[in-house]
């Protein structure tokens, strides 16, 4: 996947790492060799042959499109070869061209015509990280560049508009849309949303607006795991009939409740951010810890004892644990005027010039 690996590339490391990296940046690079300059979803390191998935009809998937730019462009900087990042924020320029009501981008967009092909909009799987690479490459080039903040502007108020619910129970959730319709439903994938409207409010119109929302998923994400038996968050949940109510009912140690805790707990400093962050990790600890090493996911959320799968994933050392180590760390470990967090909780540089 050049997006898995793009988003592993090391940002302030020795000469041997960085000749390494330039070596992967130039075989991934390969991927933009479309019509359109969008990437392939799928590159052959050695061959440099491309491909996109047949179940998409042969659509890029945006999240995988649109999450390279903060890596290609730290890879630019230490390499001083502008060619990474000019190929990856084309990519950004190519969006910015295309039809986006209320600023929203669809999930899938054809890398030979260059247009979105679906009116499926989600900030779940395949649209996540989209949505916070526009801020946060925004924000790693010094808030420098108008053009990808007003993207984000716009992104955050369609957000807000169209997407963003409160239930009948009065959970705060963001929902997805399919032409123009929404389906009441949010995987934790999306929990992200909290932290990325953290990390925007300053820069807003409505700072307290922004803060509010982020406030309001930020403590239905926690729901999602205290209303289980387990005290586990399933991997998503459906708002249908007013409560949250689990709809995949496995966990798989995911970052993103917690990572949005660190993000409000440096904000607000309200201690019931870390009081969250640590009840969720309790679960964790109870039920996905085996005893000859390791952490695994849980099939059942809803049962008290939840059966337990077989597989450690890599994201719960790389981001799970390192943004709750965070949410119980002093500011200036990794203080968020000097880094931005990629889409995989590595911190990167801010630009200063």
């Amino acid at each position: 996947s050049a997006y898995e690996t793009t988003c592993d590339l090391p940002d302030g490391c020795d000469q041997g790492l960085l000749d390494k990296a330039k070596d992967i940046g130039e075989r991934l690079s390969k991927a933009f060799g479309t019509a359109t300059g969008l990437p392939y979803a799928t590159i052959n390191l050695q061959s440099g042959h491309g491909s996109t998935p047949g179940w998409t009809g042969g659509a890029a998937i945006l999240a995988e499109v649109a999450t390279v730019q903060l890596e290609f462009g730290s890879l630019s900087r230490h390499t001083k070869d502008p060619k990474y990042d000019n190929i990856a924020m084309k990519v950004f320029k190519h969006i910015e061209a295309q039809p986006r009501p209320n600023g929203l981008m669809p999930l899938y967009i054809d890398v030979n015509h260059g247009r979105f092909t679906t009116g499926h909009v989600s900030l779940g799987a395949m649209g996540d990280s989209a949505f916070e690479y526009l801020l946060k490459v925004w924000v790693q080039r010094g808030g420098k560049d108008a053009w990808l903040k007003k993207m984000y502007d716009e992104a955050a108020a369609g957000i807000i508009k169209e997407l963003v619910k409160t239930s009948s129970a009065g959970h705060m959730y963001v929902a997805e849309s399919k032409g123009g319709h929404p389906i009441h439903k949010m995987d934790h994938l999306a929990c992200f949303v909290g932290g990325m409207f953290v990390l925007g409010a300053s820069s807003s119109a409505d700072p307290e607006g922004h803060l509010k929302v982020a406030k309001g998923i930020g403590e239905t994400c926690f729901q999602m795991y205290a209303k289980m038996a387990s005290g586990l968050a399933p991997e998503n949940v459906e708002f249908g009939s007013g409560e949250l109510r689990a709809g995949a009912v496995y966990n798989i140690q995911r970052p993103e409740t917690v990572e949005s805790f660190f993000y409000l707990w440096r904000a607000t400093k309200d201690p019931i951010w870390r009081e969250h962050g640590w009840q969720a990790f309790q679960g964790w600890e109870k039920h996905c810890k085996i005893e000859s090493g390791g952490y695994v996911g849980v099939r059942d959320v809803r049962q008290a004892n939840p059966p337990k799968d077989d597989t450690q994933q890599t994201f719960w050392l790389a981001e799970t644990l390192k943004y709750l180590y965070l949410l119980f760390s002093e500011d200036e470990l990794v203080p968020l005027d000097k880094y931005v967090f990629n889409t995989e909780a590595h911190p990167l540089k801010i630009w200063k010039d």
